[in-house]
């Protein structure tokens, strides 16, 4: 799982990884582990995080997509900034409503490099 949540650097600055990229929904379980361990590392990390989230080819159902919402509202107090990059026309939607319920700002990107860049900006 650790290799899914994990620090990377940017142009000199730290960035929390979220890889949530490829999972169905076969690997729900997995998935929501993953997610278990994300809120755990966040809120060890300190605040001010800048937090970048990869959700390309990913399957969330409605338990998934709550968890999310609840973990970023949980979570906002210590996010500076957040991107995410993988999303579709459908998950847009998903992201809008995590946007109304966290009021975090999560900002859609088409790649990783662009998704940093404006991160460590």
């Amino acid at each position: 799982m650790s290799s899914r949540v994990k620090f990377i650097e940017h142009k000199g600055k730290k960035i929390v990884f979220l890889d949530y990229s490829g999972f169905q929904y076969k690997d729900k379980e997995e998935f929501m582990g993953v997610l278990d361990y994300a809120k755990k590392f966040i809120f060890a990390a300190g605040k001010d995080l800048l937090i970048l989230v990869d959700v390309s080819n990913s399957y969330g159902d409605n338990e998934v997509i709550g968890k999310m919402k609840q973990d970023g509202k949980d979570e906002k107090h210590l996010v500076k900034k957040q991107a995410v990059v993988g999303i579709t026309v459908f998950k847009e939607l998903f992201l809008r409503t995590i946007n109304l319920f966290t009021n975090i700002g999560i900002k859609p990107f088409s790649t990783l490099e662009q998704a940093k860049d404006w991160l460590v900006e």
